[in-house]
């Protein structure tokens, strides 16, 4: 099942490489969408694919690369529209 999913990271999420170390784990999942910091300290992404590969993708970003720390992690799951592009970093 294919759906959409807007997401806002909390934590010490910038400033660490992680927008890009989301990007590089969504490529190698296959998943389509943006990710991109926040003046308040908190990442948003949104993201479309299988609702279990989404699923994993979250897992990884709970960890996320080696200084960061993610204290929460908000979704909202919307219907799949298939226009997001390839995974990338947007500023």
């Amino acid at each position: 099942m294919k759906e959409m999913r807007l997401i806002r990271i909390h934590g010490k999420v910038q400033g660490v490489g992680y927008r890009f170390f989301a990007t590089r784990v969504a490529r190698r999942l296959g998943l389509k969408g943006w990710i991109t910091n926040n003046r308040d300290s908190t990442v948003d992404a949104a993201v479309e694919g299988e609702k279990e590969t989404i699923d994993e993708w979250i897992e990884e970003l709970r960890e996320g690369p080696r200084y960061a720390e993610v204290t929460k992690i908000d979704q909202e799951t919307k219907e799949f529209t298939g226009k997001l592009g390839d995974f990338d970093v947007k500023f």
